[in-house]
């Protein structure tokens, strides 16, 4: 005979593994420091590409406009410049990609924990069921043993 509300709660469980399961898999696989820290490399590396693609968009397009003024002292101007900015916007692109990582590590173990309750009250379904369709016999000389 199948048991309507354990089938119930298994539906249940798999829409939320299926909903969120992306989620909190890698919460299963990595500690919270090792995830933050994926992410900060993972941050910096894209920041580095990212910066250093616009950086060079706008050096070649001052370059195309004063091509007749560039002296040397522009030029190591411009690579300061832009090596104070990259070092600005490293240091704040990676710091706010680390905060997000550690905010979506702490919901992906909320959600490991509610799914961890649901396996428990699914096992109690489970051992309430096996308890209920032992033999009466069977339950009684537990019983009598426990005590």
């Amino acid at each position: 005979m199948i048991n309507e509300e354990r089938v119930k709660h298994m539906t249940s469980m798999a829409i939320f593994e299926k909903e969120f399961g992306p989620d909190y898999q890698p919460m299963l696989r990595y500690s919270k420091k090792e995830y933050i820290a994926l992410h900060g490399w993972g941050g910096f590396i894209a920041g580095t590409i990212f910066f250093g693609l616009i950086y060079v968009a706008i050096v070649l397009y001052i370059a195309g406009n004063i091509l007749d003024n560039i002296t040397t002292m522009y030029i190591l101007l411009m690579i300061l410049a832009g090596l104070l900015a990259y070092a600005l916007y490293i240091i704040v692109h990676v710091h706010n990609t680390r905060l997000r990582a550690a905010k979506q590590y702490r919901r992906g173990k909320r959600l490991i924990k509610e799914l961890a309750s649901k396996y428990s009250k699914l096992n109690l379904m489970y051992e309430d069921e096996a308890q209920q369709t032992r033999p009466l016999l069977a339950r009684n000389s537990e019983d009598i043993l426990e005590d």
